[in-house]
């Protein structure tokens, strides 16, 4: 071929007028790029001119086009080649596309442009507040009220990414002059995530090379409840929510004891655990008293939250993040008119039956009663004389009946007749009556936003309002948010503020709880509350009614207890007031360079007031233990008569101050967006508390005590009242840390990031080696869509890989680093203070530290519609606090040390499908699994031994959380528990076990913790109407049946309540019932019969279990049917919250999240009923 040719490729081919159209249709594989240029020419009758060597002779594609242009054509078959070409005319001319030199790659650097346009919604309004950002990059702007905005310093070739609430997210090439923008409304269910906060920053999903989850504020409204917990749990893969207990698992357990909570970071800055509000628990059994960080923001309130799961995505957080991370971002205001919301929810749920409890019926337990009397398990405090009386519990009223006749008052007959009637009775409907409550709760919301061209505001105030199951328990939460933003210096400084104001109060009384416990004042099945007049009845429980009577008959206060009138006395109040302030500013040094001065500065004030009222229980027997008769017959009282005042009171305090440098440059196609910055921290806790004896309500007054001269107390005994004042904990840590984080994009393809902290803090004692450490992370990303071969797969929307290795760090809760000195109270002898040494200092004591391998895939289907996450990880942690043996002379045998080590792994799958989404039909699923295990790989010294037995002690080779239960070999002829050793000996109740029985003669039964978990939600509409499902899933785990709990286990030694298990009515009761029974009887001493068989393999239970967690239904009121000018939006909801399960492995029917105890608590919450109002203006 010559140096130079002149195709004219006219001249080779004969073909008609009809061939010099303008659509072009190739498809072929395999061949030159000359003869797809002379298909073009055929098709189109366009000339080519270029140099022989331009193209290649070898060079073969493949092509596929429709009915397109020329231009398209070229652009396709020209792709990847660094060729150009110009059309004129008829002739296209085509040459190597120019290689800048340094010097033009430079000034392309600078040659950026400035990027302007207008955003409006298809009706031509303009769009105020609404996101645009540079894809891939951080550099973002918001538009004005009137819907302009402008981006600086924006290379030529880069994507506009424009977002609004509502509104599909639109991309456009960027250009100096873009115009106006029109945004069509969205027909996602899904709420789509462009970008998302580490905290320190925000990023680009396209670059981020960490696992991440995010959850917005549209995914969030799915779930109306009060709890933010019940919002979020299945949605989040390999993430475990226990609504039970308030507490969050993001993936395996990086330690053995309970420090697995996740750094919480709202708006930046961590939230301090002091001083937590109390939760509202009104769909459960519970009283509203338990604890949860995440109870302390209002849902409504929250834009975003981003759960950073791996090292690079929590590295940045140094040695809080081991754990994982928690980023909750609140609301911002949007420029433009003001915006008013308005959100009602009522939720009401009834209390739980209690036929649900697996317990024994009246007969059932007379029956038992009778047993314990016979077999001297019961013996008549009548029989018990003296001072030894005192310490004699009262009888029941059947027991009562039993030793009448052994006194000879009564005949069998007449306790037989008594018996039967006591057996007939039922408190149950007494006690849901006058106990009990339907659970309702309320929440209020009322939010205002808007802004003028410069600044921004968001305002919003919320109320909350439990009533529990439990009568005379009481909660309420109040929160007020404000935030703003205002721009200075022509958009070049931004400064940002917000101010979070919380108050929490509860009310708590423990009447219901008690009346179903197995305490003394615990009530029997045929116990009743009332008799038939209406009348409470009172009942003696730590005395026989003769000596109480005989002590009342002598000045005493009753002892006499009735749940129904506790309910009047004794209600702790808690109250707590929280208030947070932020502030950022923000300064543009360049186009791609800015500073961060940040703080944070929280206050938290707590108080709980206990009175004790001398009418209620508590007081009247505190009063009378510490009562006396004196010589002159007069009753002494070593505790003043009257009520109890207690109080205790916290404050605390945390302040954070940040200074933080960005650089976002971008030059041809790359792209560096990094930061560093440096942090100071100092938190601060104080609590105190006093009791004041002899208080009286109407006065409000109370006694001085002497807290030294001990008193004579009812029982003869003498001892001194104490200090009223109590002890006082005050603690103050400061933080000072270094930190930096970069990432590298080329060409929007290949990414690689990292990240490094520096951490110290003030511990006194401890070496800096060992308190200051650095943490670091790697991470690289593939977007291989961006990829030649890949663009033309229509089908395919986005796919990338991602990879990440990386160490994060924890705070050891247990052991001490400085010596721990208790002081408590004075000695009555010398006067002086009494203290002891209760943890002794050890300056070894150091982080715990996680190494994590994380390997990850994302992608997405068909313009979006079909996205699935894939993660998989492994991860160690070292310097494991665990106890190892010790010098006992110093006088403590075992101290804890960093010296164990733990390996986990994992895997998370996500998957969301937006099935249908039409402007009038839309059908979306999400569907997440997760998988975490994790096992002990070093413990320094072998644990072989039978303490293992359900999994107290940490074991190499085995998992966290492990059981390891007796073999039972069935019941002996005595009805006492018998197991097997590991070559199938028989081991007797009797005989006790020895160092030579070790976990090899134990069985294996499983994990207690679920290693697979996930959710599953479902949503369809059609028009303004919804219906969702939310189901929520827990695998591959086992429990252990609850049994036999408060059995008694010697002779002549138990008082008071009885366990109520119905399984005591199948206990073995005569030689024979061992083989169709394994409930162990009531036979001499039989603590060991009782141990083993709690413990053994007879009662593990699969705890595989699938939950309906909500069935919700939803409409919203079409536009054209609101009065125009009043409302915005209007929407209604009802929703049918903890259905219940739908699938559980265990034959019984058990709920392992909520299995039967002794206590109603542990009952699963009933059904609860949520209907809620959203509206705008």
């Amino acid at each position: 071929m010559r140096l130079t040719t002149v195709i004219l490729i006219a001249s080779l081919l004969q073909v008609s007028a009809a061939t010099f159209g303008q659509s072009i249709t190739i498809a072929k594989k395999n061949i030159s790029l000359e003869t797809v240029l002379m298909e073009i020419h055929k098709q189109s009758g366009y000339d080519f001119y270029y140099d022989g060597k331009t193209i290649p002779e070898s060079y073969l594609l493949d092509i596929s086009v429709n009915k397109v242009t020329v231009n398209d054509a070229l652009k396709s078959a020209l792709a990847g080649l660094g060729l150009v070409y110009k059309i004129e005319g008829k002739m296209v001319t085509i040459k190597k596309e120019a290689t800048p030199s340094f010097l033009e790659r430079v000034a392309a650097k600078f040659a950026a442009i400035n990027v302007s346009g207008v955003v409006v919604d298809e009706e031509g309004i303009p769009l105020a507040g609404a996101t645009v950002i540079v894809k891939g990059t951080n550099k973002s702007t918001q538009t004005s009220t009137t819907g302009n905005f402008m981006l600086t310093g924006v290379q030529e070739k880069a994507i506009i990414s424009i977002s609004y609430i509502g509104f599909a997210v639109k991309e456009v090439k960027a250009a100096e002059q873009l115009g106006r923008i029109t945004m069509t409304a969205s027909t996602s269910d899904l709420g789509e995530v462009s970008v998302f906060s580490t905290g320190y920053e925000t990023i680009s999903k396209e670059r981020a090379t960490g696992s991440v989850t995010v959850i917005t504020a549209k995914m969030l409204e799915e779930t109306p409840t009060i709890s933010l917990i019940d919002r979020l749990e299945g949605r989040v893969p390999g993430v475990r929510f226990d609504n039970k207990s308030n507490t969050i698992q993001i993936r395996s357990s990086n330690n053995y004891s309970n420090n697995t909570a996740p750094l919480i970071v709202v708006d930046g800055f961590p939230l301090i655990a002091k001083g937590d509000a109390q939760t509202l628990n009104n769909m459960t059994n519970s009283p509203a008293s338990a604890n949860s960080l995440l109870s302390n923001f209002n849902p409504a309130d929250i834009e975003q939250i981003t759960f950073l799961k791996d090292a690079a995505a929590t590295s940045i957080w140094g040695a809080r993040g081991a754990n994982g991370v928690i980023v909750i971002t609140t609301k911002k205001g949007k420029k433009g008119a003001p915006s008013i919301a308005l959100n009602y929810t009522f939720g009401v749920s009834q209390p739980q039956s209690l036929s649900k409890l697996n317990w024994m019926n009246s007969a059932q337990y007379v029956d038992l009663e009778q047993e314990m009397v016979t077999k001297g398990f019961l013996v008549d405090p009548k029989l018990t004389t003296g001072s030894n009386a005192l310490y004699v519990r009262n009888n029941s009223e059947a027991t009562e009946w039993m030793y009448r006749v052994s006194r000879g008052t009564a005949t069998a007959a007449e306790r037989d007749a008594a018996l039967g009637l006591i057996s007939a009775r039922n408190n149950q409907a007494q006690i849901e009556d006058l106990l009990f409550q339907n659970a309702i709760t309320q929440q209020y919301n009322l939010s205002v936003s808007g802004g003028s061209e410069n600044t921004s505001y968001y305002i919003s105030g919320n109320y909350n309002s439990d009533r529990p199951v439990y009568k005379s328990n009481q909660a309420s939460n109040a929160f007020l948010n404000a935030a703003t933003t205002s721009e200075f210096f022509n958009n070049r400084v931004t400064l940002r503020t917000g101010l979070n104001y919380q108050y929490a109060k509860s009310v708590y009384n423990g009447a219901a709880i008690d009346a179903l416990s197995v305490s003394n004042t615990a009530l029997r099945p045929y116990d009743l509350l009332l008799d038939e007049n209406g009348n409470t009845i009172k009942r003696n429980s730590i005395f026989v009614n003769s000596i109480a009577d005989d002590f009342v008959a002598k000045g005493y206060l009753p002892f006499s207890y009735n749940a129904v009138d506790e309910l009047n006395y004794s209600k702790p109040v808690s109250k707590t007031n929280q208030v947070r302030f932020t502030a950022d500013l923000n300064g543009k040094i360049t186009s791609w360079m800015n500073v961060d001065l940040s703080a944070m500065s929280q206050r938290t004030f707590s108080n709980m007031v206990s009175i004790n009222e001398i009418d209620g229980y508590t007081s009247r027997i505190l009063v009378n233990t510490g009562t006396s008769i004196g010589t002159n017959g007069k009753l002494v009282y070593g505790v003043p008569l009257g009520g109890t005042y207690n109080t205790t009171d916290g404050n605390a305090y945390d302040n954070t101050f940040r200074g933080q440098l960005n650089f976002n440059p971008t030059w041809g196609r790359h792209q560096l967006v990094a930061l560093a910055g440096t942090e100071m921290r100092e938190t601060y806790s104080k609590s105190y508390g006093s009791t004041r004896y002899g208080y009286n309500g109407d006065t409000n007054t109370s006694q001085s005590t002497n807290a030294i001269t001990p008193y004579t107390t009812l029982y003869g005994y003498t001892q001194p009242i104490g200090d009223n004042l109590g002890a006082i904990s005050e603690k103050i840590s400061r933080y000072l840390s270094y930190y930096a984080n970069a990432s590298y994009t080329f060409d929007q393809k290949y990414i690689v990031s990292g990240s490094v902290r520096f951490d110290d803090f003030t511990l006194l004692g401890v070496d800096r080696s060992k308190r200051a450490i650095p943490l670091w992370s790697a991470g690289l990303k593939w977007n291989a869509k961006n990829e030649r071969f890949l663009q033309e797969v229509n089908w395919l929307s986005n796919v990338s890989l991602r990879a990440t290795l990386g160490t994060g760090g924890s705070v050891p809760l247990a052991g001490s680093n400085i010596t721990v000195i208790n002081v408590s109270g004075t000695d009555s002898r010398t006067g002086q203070p009494i203290a002891s040494i209760s943890n002794p200092g050890n300056d070894q004591l150091g982080w715990e530290t996680t190494k994590t391998l994380n390997g990850g895939l994302d992608a997405s289907l068909f313009n979006d519609r079909l996205s699935f996450n894939f993660d998989i990880y492994s991860k160690r942690t070292k310097g494991i606090l665990t106890s190892l043996p010790y010098n006992a002379t110093y006088g403590w045998s075992t101290l804890q040390f960093n010296a164990a080590t733990l390996s986990g792994h994992g895997y998370e799958f996500g998957i969301n499908g937006q099935i249908i989404r039409s402007n009038n039909f839309k059908w979306s699923t999400v569907l997440n699994f997760g998988y975490a295990t994790s096992k002990v790989s070093d413990v320094r010294f072998i644990n072989n031994t039978s303490t293992v037995v359900n999994g107290g002690t940490a074991v190499k080779g085995l998992p966290i959380g492990y059981m390891y239960v007796y073999r039972a070999a069935g019941l002996d002829s005595k009805g006492q528990t018998q197991i097997y050793d590991r070559n199938n000996n028989i081991i007797s109740n009797t005989t006790n076990l020895t160092t030579a029985f070790t976990k090899e003669d134990l069985k294996y039964a499983g994990v207690t913790v679920a290693p697979y978990s996930g959710g599953f939600f479902n949503n369809v509409s059609y028009k303004g109407l919804m219906l969702g499902i939310q189901i929520s899933y827990y695998l591959g785990h086992v429990f252990l049946k609850p049994a036999v709990s408060n059995y008694p286990t010697f002779e002549g030694s138990y008082t008071g309540v009885i366990g109520r298990q119905l399984e005591l009515a199948y206990r073995w009761r005569q030689p024979g019932d061992e083989a169709t029974t394994n409930v162990p009887g009531l036979t001499g001493v039989n603590f060991n019969s009782i141990n083993r068989y709690r413990f053994s393999d007879d009662l593990v239970r699969k705890a595989d279990n699938v939950r309906l967690q909500q069935i919700s239904l939803g409409y919203t009121v079409p536009q054209k049917y609101l009065p125009k000018g009043v409302f915005k939006s209007l929407s209604v909801s009802a929703n049918m919250r903890n259905i219940g399960l739908l699938w559980t492995a265990n034959k019984e029917g058990l709920d392992p999240q909520y299995l039967n105890n002794t206590n109603f608590s542990s009952l699963s919450p009933t059904p609860s009923y949520v209907f809620g109002l959203n509206a705008s203006f």
